[in-house]
């Protein structure tokens, strides 16, 4: 199993997922947290479950959860369902959307890393920015 980062937002507390049994909930962010940089969770029922530490049959319940529509859902598309079915597993439906809200930390912190000048200082000096960046 990679390494993998999802960012979990707040907003997760007052959205439907968050009205669902325990071990749906558990199921999800398990999901959340295994998921490839493309939101694409590469697993099986009795692998996901044993990872989440819930049964199949919770696991199944809540891959079917959310498959189906969810009319409460916050967001419009694929009817509200969270995931797809995809060769290998599934596919978060909206990882990419999540992933992109980076706040402007974020994009400091990943120009940081990769040596480049932060957002929105580009062209200035970085002494005077007073910002520090890979030399």
């Amino acid at each position: 199993m990679t390494e993998g980062y999802t960012k979990l937002f707040n907003s997760i507390v007052t959205s439907s997922i968050w009205c669902e049994p325990d071990q749906v909930r558990i199921v999800w962010i398990t999901m959340l947290a295994l998921a490839d940089q493309d939101g694409v969770v590469h697993a099986s029922v009795p692998g996901l479950a044993r990872v989440a530490g819930v049964t199949n049959d919770s696991t199944e319940e809540a891959i079917e959860r959310f498959t189906n529509p969810d009319p409460h859902s916050r967001t419009i598309g694929h009817e509200g369902r969270r995931i797809v079915a995809v060769d290998g597993g599934w596919k978060l439906v909206n990882h990419a959307a999540y992933r992109d809200k980076m706040n402007l930390d974020d994009r400091r912190e990943k120009a940081r890393l990769q040596g480049n000048p932060p957002p929105g200082t580009a062209g200035l000096d970085r002494e005077f920015v007073n910002i520090p960046w890979n030399n």
